[in-house]
C-alpha cells in the first residue's frame, strides 16, 4: 500500500498529495516565530488532523471521532491509495460515516476493513485479534499515546493481543502464541472452578481434604436407605391436624376442669375446718373475766348477758347450717365435674392413642424433601468426584501440552536464526548511528513461564535514560517492521511530529539521513510532520546542500497559522484529540 492523496468536497481543505516513493514532509510554520502573540503556535495547523482523517478513510471506530463529525457536518474526505499497481479511492462521509465508498462501491465499515485486510496483510485463518484496523498503526500510529510504547501503537489491549500483532508483523508464527493462549485459559479455567468448589459450603471441606468423599457418600447412601424405609412403612392421616387440634381443645378443657376440682376440693376443706371451730364465748366466761378485777353486773346487767348468750348460739346455729348447705352443694358439683373430667380424659386418650399411630401429610412431605435432599448432595457429591477427576486429567494433559509446546518453540526459533538475527541486527545497526556505545538490539524468545505470552520480543536500547530515547525506539522499530517485517503489503511509515519531541537535534538529523538514504532506495514511503523549530534545530547539522536534497525538495506542503486559510481544513474550527 502506497498514499497518493488526500483531499475533501470542501475547497476550503488544503490537498496532500504525498511523493510517489521516498520523502513526504508536512511542515506547520509559524509566520513570524518569533512573535510575543502565544496564541500562535504549531498546534491546530492540521498536522496530527491529517493522520485521523487518513484513519477516518481507512475504516477509524467513529465512537473516536465523536467531535470530528460534530464539528465538520457536510464535509467528505477521500483517500486514494494505491495497493498491488491498482489504484483505490477511499470516500467517507461525516453525514454518512457508517458507510465507505471504494472505487464508487458502497461498504459498510466492517466489510470494507475485511477487503482491506485481504488487500494489505496475509492473515491465517482462524486467527482472532489480528485484523486490519488493529496492524494498521504500526505503519501509521494514530494519537498521541501511539508514541508512548514501541509495540503498543494503537489503543490499549490485552498484552496477549499486542503479542499477536507484533509476532505476526515480524514474522512469527502466531498459531504457536495461540496454542500457549488456549491451553493457559483451560488450565485457568480449571483453577476457576476449582475454586468454585472450595467456595461451596457442601464442597469446601472435600476440597481442602477436611473430609472424605468416598466414606461420605457411604454415609449418605445409608442415610437415604433409611429414610426410604420409613417411608415405606408411613401411614398418612390427612385429619391428623384436625385431631390434633381436637385432641388440644380437649387437653385444654381438662386442664381448666381439673383446676376447678382442685379449688373446689380446697373450699370443702375450708368449709370442715370451719365447722370444727367455735369460739368458747358465754354468760359464765364473761362474769369470771369481770370478777377478776372486782367487777360485779348488776341483775339488769345479768339478764342482758343472758339475752346476748341465748342471741350468740342461735348466731352459730345458723352458721354451722349455711355453711353445711354450702358444703353439700360444692360436693355435688365436685361429683359432677370429676365425672367430666374422667370422660374428658378418656377422650384425650383415644384422641393421642390415633395420632401416635399416624403422621401428618407435611411430616411425611418433610421426610420425603429430606430423602430429595440427601439424594441432590449425593448426585452433587458423585458429580464432584468425577469432575476432580477429570479436572486432574486435564491439568496434567495442560501441563504435559504445555511442556511440548514450549520445547517445540524453542525447536521452532531455533530454526528460524536466520530471519530473528536479520530483525535483529537490523534493529541493532539503526539504534547503533543514534547510540554507538550502547549495547542495541531486538531480541526474540521462547517465554516458557506461566502466563499467556509466547514470545518475549524487546527491542533493546541500553543506555541512559535520556526524553528522547524511547522516540529513538520506536523509529527504529518502525522502520524495522517496514523493511523486514513481514505478512503486510504496507510500504509506507507515516511519522507525527511527535517522534521528534525530546530527541536531540543531532538524532533528529540522523532520523532524516537515515530515511532518505534507506527510503529513496527501496521504492518505499517516509511521510512526516515537522515543526518549523525542529527543522531549524536539523539545519544546524546538515549542509546546505543536504537540507535541500533531504528536506526542502520533499516538502509537500506548509501549513502556518498566519490564517485559516493556511491550516490543513482551512477553516477556523477546533477539533481536540478524542
Amino acid at each position: 500500500m502506497y498514499l497518493i492523496k488526500v483531499y475533501s468536497n470542501q475547497k476550503s481543505f488544503r490537498e496532500v498529495k504525498f511523493n510517489p516513493t521516498g520523502l513526504s514532509f508536512i511542515i506547520a510554520k509559524q509566520k513570524n516565530p518569533k512573535t510575543d502573540d502565544s496564541g500562535k503556535t504549531y498546534n491546530g495547523v492540521g498536522k496530527s488532523l491529517l493522520v485521523r482523517i487518513i484513519h477516518f478513510c481507512l475504516g477509524a471506530n467513529i465512537k473516536s471521532y465523536k467531535s470530528f463529525c460534530e464539528k465538520l457536518k457536510g464535509w467528505e474526505f477521500y483517500l486514494e491509495f494505491e495497493v498491488g499497481n491498482k489504484t483505490y479511492t477511499a470516500k467517507r462521509s461525516i453525514d454518512k460515516p457508517q458507510t465507505i465508498f471504494l472505487n464508487h462501491e458502497n461498504l459498510s465499515i466492517d466489510k470494507f476493513n475485511n477487503k482491506l485486510e485481504g488487500l494489505c496483510f496475509e492473515i491465517p485463518d482462524n486467527t482472532p485479534f489480528i485484523t486490519f484496523r488493529s496492524l494498521l498503526p504500526f505503519f501509521i500510529r494514530p494519537s498521541k499515546e501511539s508514541y508512548v510504547s514501541y509495540k503498543k501503537p494503537g489503543k490499549t489491549h490485552s498484552d496477549y493481543q499486542i503479542l499477536l500483532y507484533n509476532a505476526f508483523l515480524l514474522g512469527l508464527d502466531t498459531s504457536l502464541a495461540q496454542k500457549k493462549f488456549e491451553i493457559r485459559k483451560e488450565k485457568e479455567r480449571i483453577k476457576t472452578l476449582e475454586k468454585n468448589f472450595k467456595n461451596d459450603s457442601l464442597l469446601r471441606d472435600f476440597f481442602t481434604g477436611n473430609k472424605d468423599i468416598s466414606l461420605t457418600l457411604i454415609d449418605l447412601d445409608e442415610k437415604i436407605n433409611q429414610l426410604d424405609d420409613q417411608l415405606k412403612n408411613y401411614k398418612v392421616a390427612e385429619d391428623y391436624y384436625d385431631v390434633q387440634k381436637e385432641a388440644d381443645k380437649v387437653e385444654k378443657e381438662l386442664y381448666e376442669l381439673n383446676n376447678n376440682i382442685l379449688l373446689l376440693e380446697n373450699s370443702i376443706e375450708n368449709i370442715d375446718k370451719s365447722l370444727v371451730f367455735s369460739p368458747d364465748l358465754n354468760k359464765k366466761s364473761i362474769e369470771l373475766i369481770y370478777n377478776e378485777v372486782n367487777i360485779h353486773f348488776s341483775s339488769n346487767v345479768t339478764k342482758t348477758l343472758d339475752e346476748l348468750e341465748n342471741f350468740y348460739e342461735k348466731l352459730i346455729l345458723n352458721r354451722k347450717k349455711r355453711l353445711l348447705e354450702q358444703q353439700n352443694k360444692l360436693k355435688l358439683e365436685l361429683q359432677i365435674k370429676k365425672k367430666t373430667s374422667k370422660e374428658l380424659q378418656l377422650n384425650l386418650d383415644k384422641l393421642m392413642e390415633y395420632l401416635g399411630e399416624h403422621q401428618a401429610l407435611d411430616l411425611f412431605l418433610k421426610l420425603t424433601y429430606k430423602s430429595a435432599e440427601l439424594k441432590s448432595k449425593r448426585d452433587n457429591l458423585h458429580k464432584y468426584q468425577e469432575l476432580q477427576l477429570e479436572y486432574k486429567t486435564k491439568e496434567r494433559q495442560s501441563d504435559k501440552e504445555f511442556i511440548e509446546l514450549s520445547e517445540y518453540t524453542e525447536s521452532y526459533l531455533s530454526k528460524l536464526e536466520s530471519h530473528i538475527s536479520e530483525l535483529r541486527d537490523y534493529f541493532r545497526n539503526l539504534a547503533k548511528i543514534f547510540y554507538p556505545n550502547s549495547v542495541a538490539g531486538l531480541t526474540i524468545e521462547n517465554d516458557d513461564g506461566d502466563n499467556q505470552s509466547r514470545f518475549n520480543i524487546d527491542a533493546k536500547i541500553e543506555s541512559d535514560a535520556s526524553d528522547g530515547i524511547n522516540n529513538i525506539k520506536i523509529f527504529c522499530y518502525d522502520l524495522t517492521m517496514l523493511f523486514k517485517g513481514k505478512n503486510h503489503r504496507i510500504n509506507f511509515i507515516f511519522h507525527d511530529s511527535r517522534l521528534f519531541d525530546g530527541t536531540d537535534e543531532r538524532q533528529k538529523t540522523s532520523i532524516f539521513k537515515i530515511v532518505n538514504e534507506r527510503v529513496k532506495s527501496s521504492n518505499k514511503q517516509y511521510i512526516a510532520t515537522i515543526n518549523q523549530n525542529q527543522l531549524e534545530e536539523i539545519k544546524k547539522h546538515l549542509t546546505n546542500e543536504e537540507y535541500n536534497k533531504i528536506i526542502n525538495k520533499n516538502i509537500i506542503l506548509t501549513l502556518t497559522d498566519d490564517s485559516d486559510s493556511e491550516k490543513l481544513l482551512g477553516i477556523k474550527v477546533d477539533i481536540g484529540e478524542e
